[in-house]
């Protein structure tokens, strides 16, 4: 299943990696990935593998990280390119890529419809267990993405 994927911006988006198997939270209409401050009230959890990303000026995408003020794209060529996603959203950093729409297709594959929302995800973990999950999220990227050591690794 296709499912678009667009950045609010400003740390309001979830990180997307090829190969990836994790809890995604869709829009209830499957057709977005869901996004920003509101999103608990539109959203749905749903186990699922990340199978392709494409973007219609960039290509295929290996991954998109966006922890951080940055947000990290990762191209299928190695090429990693870096874009603000605070002061001016969507501006790419010393890159000949000129971006006209933020929109990206993400083919994923449905393992499980869990039924939760972000927030009764995050209240089963205190507080030590969610930065172990954080930390383990974070350590899967680089190995998905082939990376000892990243800029937005904290």
């Amino acid at each position: 299943m296709i499912v678009k994927w667009e950045p609010y911006w400003y740390e309001l988006d979830q990180c997307i990696v090829v190969g990836d198997i994790d809890l995604f939270y869709l829009r209830k209409d499957n057709l977005y990935f869901a996004n920003g401050l509101n999103s608990e009230l539109y959203e749905r959890e749903v186990k699922a593998e990340i199978w392709k990303i494409t973007h219609p000026e960039l290509g295929d995408i290996r991954g998109i990280i966006t922890i951080g003020l940055d947000y990290s794209i990762y191209l299928s060529d190695e090429t990693v390119i870096t874009v603000n996603a605070e002061e001016n959203p969507g501006e790419i950093y010393g890159s000949h890529y000129v971006v006209s729409e933020w929109c990206f297709d993400v083919q994923i594959h449905i393992i499980e419809k869990t039924g939760l929302t972000a927030i009764e995800r995050k209240r089963m973990y205190n507080h030590n267990e969610q930065k172990k999950r954080w930390q383990e999220r974070v350590r899967k990227y680089k190995d998905l993405l082939g990376l000892s050591k990243a800029d937005w690794e904290s």
